[in-house]
């Protein structure tokens, strides 16, 4: 599938964010999603991530666009900062994931998720959101491929390039890899210059 719309939206909530930096100054992520490596190979890595709960907004697009995808970044970022049914404020964790899948002919799904401190992972039911569009879930156990790069990736291109290399990888090693569905994860804010992480996913299909 194609994915640079997908790699589109990712950028486009990074520059987004920048607005949000002006009013917030840098904030420290305090938690990443937790994982187990399964195995590191050349060019990629296998990764397990259990059950967990994100915080998501997701779309139906008849035709994928950037200015479209972009727009669940705020609903999403309002939900941290209190726009929940108890004004709560809750810390921003890493990484930010965009998905987008092909539901069908000319059909498009997308959906931008945070993930939540562990502090409303296990006992603490997370605040409802104000907003009917943002919804908590609880993403099943997956595993993933991944491959790692830092820099600025201002330029679809430049992600494409490194779900091509991804795709490269895991040709003829890795027969479960599924590429119907796509995973873009950053993690850094975009005033953080140095040591940045970025990543693409491709997630293993299930054993039957």
């Amino acid at each position: 599938m194609k994915v640079t719309f997908a790699l589109f939206s990712l950028v486009a909530a990074h520059l987004v964010s920048l607005q949000v930096v002006e009013a917030q100054k840098e904030a420290e992520v305090d938690e990443i999603a937790p994982y187990d490596i399964i195995k590191t190979a050349e060019g990629y890595e296998e990764r397990y991530y259990p059950q967990a709960r994100w915080v998501c907004h997701g779309k139906s697009l008849d035709s994928p666009s950037m200015r479209k995808m972009q727009q669940s970044f705020f609903p999403l970022f309002q939900y941290i900062i209190g726009n929940n049914v108890d004004d709560a404020q809750i810390p921003m964790t890493a990484p930010v994931t965009m998905k987008m899948s092909q539901a069908a002919e000319g059909k498009w799904t997308t959906q931008m998720c945070f993930y939540l401190p562990n502090n409303y992972q296990v006992g603490v039911v997370p605040p409802t959101p104000m907003d009917a569009e943002v919804y908590i879930e609880d993403r099943p156990a997956m595993t993933v491929f991944v491959r790692r790069t830092g820099g600025f990736l201002t330029r679809a291109a430049q992600w494409d390039y490194q779900a091509e290399e991804l795709k490269k990888a895991l040709k003829n090693k890795e027969p479960t890899a599924d590429y119907t569905t796509f995973y873009m994860a950053g993690y850094d804010s975009p005033m953080k210059f140095m040591n940045r992480r970025n990543e693409v996913w491709f997630m293993k299909k299930s054993a039957m």
